[in-house]
């Protein structure tokens, strides 16, 4: 590896090509976008990489670039928990190489895909959207604008948002859920975690006392909870517990999809 990661192009002005870079593990989906969506504005996109995972990107992309698109989760063949991929991307991308990422997913659970959206990125497009050209459009604003503009993509990430709890676990109250995912039970987990079985017993109540009435409308346990979270080891929200939002923090880090929060669209 030779030379300094590119810093992003400055927003792309009309006329100006379009370029982009895809990190997806499908290969279908780094193929390019396919025709511009004003196919008579003159509007060139240019895809200037590809790569199966972020490790790939921070180590030979050397191209600018105005947008990198962002599939979240990377591990998904491997299961390997030292994969970049998730909240821990979307912030090393934006964050550390200050790149604009639109996330393009297909994980349909909104808590986990939302916290990685308010990590830093654009934009979120969902790849079951029924218009494949909605892509092409996030693409487009997010060079020129910075963001996501039109009414559909940013309807998309407030409906995502809105079907958020938006509760923050503390650190230890996470940490046991997180094992209660994997099925362990209570003396292994106090075991692992050095606690007593008393005090696992008394996460689980303040777990319930958060989640408990949805839990049982759904018919869901811990396990399921913990996957909705995407706080299971290996899952998209990998960053440090403590260093999340807090109840309506995730709110306000998604503040710039411009609708009102409470409005419906």
């Amino acid at each position: 590896m030779t030379g300094e990661f590119p810093a992003a192009l400055p927003l792309a002005a009309p006329g100006d090509p379009v370029r982009y870079v895809v990190i997806d593990d499908e290969p279908r989906y780094r193929t390019g976008l396919g025709a511009p969506s004003e196919p008579d504005s003159g509007l060139v996109l240019d895809q200037v990489g590809g790569y199966p995972d972020v490790e790939s990107f921070l180590a030979f992309h050397r191209a600018p670039c105005h947008v990198v698109v962002l599939d979240l989760c990377l591990n998904r063949r491997t299961g390997d928990l030292a994969v970049l991929h998730g909240v821990r991307a979307v912030r090393r991308i934006t964050g550390d190489l200050g790149q604009r990422v639109l996330v393009h997913t297909a994980d349909a659970r909104p808590e986990p895909v939302a916290r990685c959206v308010a990590a830093g990125a654009a934009g979120y497009v969902s790849k079951y959207h029924d218009d494949p050209k909605l892509l092409v459009t996030a693409v487009v604003e997010t060079a020129r604008h910075g963001r996501v503009q039109s009414p559909a993509l940013t309807d998309a990430v407030l409906q995502l948002a809105r079907r958020c709890r938006d509760v923050r676990l503390s650190d230890t109250l996470e940490a046991t859920l997180a094992l209660l995912g994997h099925g362990l039970t209570d003396a292994e987990i106090a075991r692992r975690r050095q606690l007593s079985v008393r005090t696992i017993a008394d996460h689980k109540r303040k777990i319930l006392e958060l989640f408990g009435a949805d839990m049982e409308a759904n018919e869901r346990g811990f396990g399921d909870l913990a996957a909705e979270l995407g706080i299971t080891p290996g899952d998209i929200v990998n960053d440090e517990a403590g260093s999340r939002p807090a109840r309506g923090l995730l709110r306000r880090g998604l503040s710039w999809a411009r609708r009102p929060w409470n409005q419906t669209p």
